[in-house]
């Protein structure tokens, strides 16, 4: 019994260190008086806390997360953001490891995303190696981005086609920096997030077989029981795989019913009025639209704004409209609704835009991730494969 007893007593502060959570303390200088939003999970949903800064100029968040897990954190001055249009790109945000420690980040407003981290986590630590060594990647990859947001507000095309080259080749950086480092530290918990976020540029036996090399410890976890479906979602979405149906109410107040267009080319875009490179594609896809379309070909638009941080159904509805009559795209359209139909969990979709493209007898024969002049050109070429004159 006193055995018992002293084990007991023993656990206790762990278990009281666990309930007390996390608490994360931020200071920016020139930060004023801009607010500080952090984006992470909360019971399976994404959550949103938006914090001002107290009279001694320290942002403060605290509460209880059930595993670690990596949260956005950016600061809300619209003066940092690029605007094309009426679209608008977000400054890059800062991105951490959360764990139910104390959790210290010290930097600059202006640039957020290269502020220091300190903590006795070992897991926020560990994560810690990793990003400050991705830290320049993402400095450049912004100084490209405001150069080729310039020229597209000035209308100026030179070099932007070596601009969109060179970002892309530092997203690629970005992506094996991340594969290498799930290779080198099977153990740690960040490498089974990473992979998580990987799979949509990773061939899912690939995945698979990264994913078992993990330490078992971890694979107990909400985030291996999410890998797992993602790995499951991704064979759903795998090349010959028959498409995945749906039929929701759309914008026109008639149902869209995927299977009422088999025997026609589909292409469904995932998208959104905030995202600067879904609608710079629309372009580009009206076009396809006009020259296909008689050919068999239809595209059914599937808009998430949630993302944007809308909570209001009445205000995304709005939002939602509003960008189609701006940009003029005329197809299919409805808009994400988790509550009758999650099919961003169902496509499992994490970029945006994301594009599946389905043949005459319903199966799916491409998926784009993203939007360029060369993603575009390889989408034309297979169309004109399976609908030629």
């Amino acid at each position: 019994m006193k055995k018992t007893i002293s084990a007991l007593l023993f656990l206790m502060p762990l278990m009281l260190c666990a309930q007390q959570g996390f608490h994360v303390t931020v200071k920016l200088e020139g930060l004023g008086t801009n607010k500080v939003v952090f984006m992470y999970q909360k019971s399976g949903k994404s959550a949103r806390d938006t914090i001002a800064s107290s009279k001694k100029g320290l942002v403060e968040w605290k509460g209880v997360t059930d595993e670690p897990q990596l949260v956005r954190m950016e600061v809300l001055d619209s003066t940092l953001n690029l605007r094309v249009g009426k679209a608008v790109m977000a400054f890059p945000p800062l991105t951490f490891l959360l764990d139910n420690a104390r959790i210290s980040i010290v930097g600059n407003a202006a640039e957020a995303f290269a502020s220091k981290i300190t903590s006795k986590s070992e897991e926020v630590m560990f994560y810690e190696k990793f990003r400050n060594g991705d830290i320049a990647n993402i400095r450049d990859t912004w100084s490209l981005q405001k150069e080729h947001n310039r020229k597209l507000n000035a209308k100026d095309t030179a070099g932007n086609a070596d601009i969109m080259r060179r970002i892309g080749a530092l997203r690629k950086e970005n992506q094996q920096y991340r594969i290498r480092f799930v290779d080198a530290n099977p153990t740690a918990f960040v490498s089974l997030i990473f992979l998580q976020n990987l799979f949509l540029v990773m061939p899912v036996d690939e995945l698979a077989s990264r994913y078992a090399k993990l330490d078992d410890k971890h694979k107990k976890s909400k985030t291996a029981q999410n890998l797992n479906q993602k790995i499951e979602s991704n064979r759903n979405t795998a090349i010959g795989k028959p498409v995945i149906p749906f039929s929701q109410v759309g914008l026109d107040g008639k149902t869209v019913d995927i299977a009422a267009l088999k025997g026609k080319v589909i292409l469904i875009d995932f998208w959104g009025s905030w995202c600067v490179p879904c609608r710079k594609s629309h372009p580009g896809m009206k076009e396809a639209y006009a020259k296909y379309k008689s050919r068999g070909f239809e595209i059914i638009g599937v808009s998430n704004e949630q993302i944007s941080g809308i909570r209001d159904g009445k205000q995304q509805d709005e939002v939602w409209r509003k960008a189609i009559a701006e940009d003029g795209i005329d197809w299919r359209h409805i808009l994400y609704d988790p509550a009758a139909n999650d099919l961003v969990k169902a496509y499992d979709i994490m970029v945006y835009p994301t594009k599946y493209l389905i043949d005459q007898k319903g199966n799916f024969v491409m998926k784009l991730l993203g939007s360029s002049e060369q993603i575009h050109q390889t989408l034309l070429k297979k169309l004109e494969e399976l609908m030629p004159e």
